[in-house]
């Protein structure tokens, strides 16, 4: 496990050794590659059978629908952190802080490296980035994906990663001994 640097100084993202990409790049191939994303929804329709779902425009029976909003909610997000990024260097808001929160439950009492989440652009949004706060601005991407449920434990692939990719992480940083940026 390594870390790889996205936006210098703002973002980074952890690079697994079994995997070929770092999550970062990984999770945004996942949100642009048309079949991984009909598979995904074909797999996972009865999270989406639900009048949540079908409020946002969501069919468990048109996987291509679901897939065209997370290709489309994922280009965005790809823009706005962009522009995120623009934003931290000439000093002005949205930032970084502003479009990360804290991830309640387990690690509620972290007081450094505290485990963050995001959503993507769409309202409601099908997409999370999850890090882990360096410092003030300065994220660490652990993992990413569709989130279909009301929680992350009700959510298909989410509810088996989130929580033990952040806990190897955590694991790492602290057997590195890295607490901020100046660390990396």
């Amino acid at each position: 496990m390594y870390i790889v640097e996205i936006y210098e100084n703002w973002l980074y993202s952890i690079q697994f050794d079994e995997e070929d990409l770092n999550e970062y790049a990984r999770v945004f191939k996942e949100w642009h590659d048309l079949d991984y994303l009909e598979k995904f929804f074909t797999d996972n329709a009865a999270y989406i059978d639900t009048p949540f779902w079908k409020d946002a425009g969501l069919a468990p029976n048109d996987p291509e629908t679901s897939a065209q909003k997370v290709l489309d909610e994922a280009e965005e997000l790809e823009g706005y952190i962009e522009e995120l990024v623009s934003n931290m260097k000439t000093g002005i808001k949205p930032d970084f802080d502003e479009y990360f929160h804290f991830l309640d439950g387990k690690y509620k009492c972290l007081w450094t490296l505290e485990p963050m989440k995001s959503y993507g652009t769409s309202r409601p949004s099908l997409l999370r980035l999850y890090a882990i706060k360096l410092e003030s601005n300065c994220y660490l991407i652990v993992y990413g994906g569709i989130k279909l449920g009301d929680t992350i434990q009700n959510s298909p692939v989410l509810k088996d990663k989130v929580f033990n990719k952040i806990d190897n992480v955590l694991n790492y940083l602290k057997a590195n001994g890295i607490e901020d940026s100046t660390d990396i």
